[in-house]
């Protein structure tokens, strides 16, 4: 009986398991394809920066495609309102086996661009709908555009600066980074250490730089001075026109960061217009490389909906008072040779 019993487990045995097995049968699943017909067209990026050299009159884009074997054309179109920017052509062209496309030029309205300010293109591609299972990168892009010279700090030393706003114009100051514009005027036939018809110079965000905001703002100190460095003057629209720039510069309304708030509970932000810029007389005749110059701005808060200015108050309580404060800054510039390299 013990045999019988043996035997028997060993001839079910292979049945079972044979009805185990078939719960892991092999399954071809085919991948899926894309359309013949998909193009698979898309940005590289979602996003994009330009930034363009004053005199700069446009900037190319291009697409890039997944299935590339034939020549095809994709048509692209801006989704803002706005009409600063035009494109050279209203669709991206694409030789058979390339996969990225020719460029398309993108010009603007030089009249109203304003210097360091950013303006945006939107684009899209394929209704922003991807065609193409595989396809990369993405149908809708934005161009971020500002125009804006190759400020470069490690050529001129740091500086003290005096500002009667923030009290210290009588004690020893805030310490602040001097820029040079390497890309400004320069005129590559003159030999270094002159090879540079004037220099501009500025401390970016001015209060911010001081100490006086945690925010940086737009108030920019950026001058003009000769090449011996004295003479100078506030960069402006003027200036660049004459040296046949169409841009834009803002030297009123820059916002600084800080903010003022008054009784009725209302906060405006704090503005700067710049006023003047002069070399400070004891360095004016001197044959030096340090040069002190001396700024004079006004500060208001300023309510853009009514466009009213407020005289600051360091109390809450105080009702505004219309009109603005006028502060000086003051502010020695090392200049070394070559700086502008």
């Amino acid at each position: 009986m013990k045999l019988n019993k043996f035997f028997f487990g060993l001839l079910m045995t292979p049945a079972v398991m044979m009805v185990g097995c078939s719960d892991y049968e092999d399954t071809e699943v085919a991948s899926p394809e894309a359309d013949a017909d998909a193009i698979g067209a898309y940005f590289e990026s979602s996003a994009v920066s330009e930034q363009l050299s004053p005199g700069q009159t446009s900037f190319k884009i291009v697409l890039n495609r997944a299935s590339f074997s034939e020549a095809v054309n994709v048509p692209v179109k801006a989704t803002d309102p706005d009409n600063f920017f035009s494109l050279s052509d209203n669709q991206f062209v694409f030789d058979a086996e390339k996969q990225v496309s020719s460029p398309i030029t993108v010009t603007f309205n030089q009249s109203v661009v304003e210097l360091q300010k950013t303006y945006s293109l939107k684009l899209q591609v394929a209704d922003g709908v991807k065609d193409h299972l595989y396809g990369a990168g993405y149908t809708d892009a934005t161009y971020s555009m500002v125009i804006d010279y190759a400020w470069k700090s490690d050529s001129l030393a740091s500086t003290m600066v005096k500002d009667e706003y923030a009290g210290t114009f009588d004690k020893e100051g805030a310490l602040a980074a001097v820029e040079i514009a390497k890309d400004f005027e320069v005129d590559e036939e003159k030999t270094s250490p002159d090879y540079t018809k004037n220099s501009l110079v500025r401390i970016s965000s001015f209060f911010a730089t001081i100490g006086k905001s945690k925010a940086a703002g737009e108030d920019h100190i950026q001058f003009v001075v000769d090449k011996d460095h004295k003479n100078p003057q506030f960069l402006t629209t003027d200036y660049l026109a004459n040296n046949e720039i169409s841009l834009k510069v803002n030297t009123t309304k820059l916002a600084t960061g800080m903010t003022q708030k008054f009784a009725e509970e209302k906060e405006y932000p704090i503005c700067m217009d710049l006023v003047g810029i002069n070399v400070e007389a004891a360095t004016a005749e001197a044959k030096t490389d340090n040069v002190t110059y001396q700024v004079t701005y006004e500060l208001y808060a300023f309510d853009e909906k009514a466009d009213k200015k407020y005289l600051l108050s360091t109390e809450d309580d105080t009702v505004p008072v219309e009109g603005n404060t006028q502060y000086k800054a003051k502010f020695e510039v090392k200049f070394v040779k070559a700086s502008a390299e």
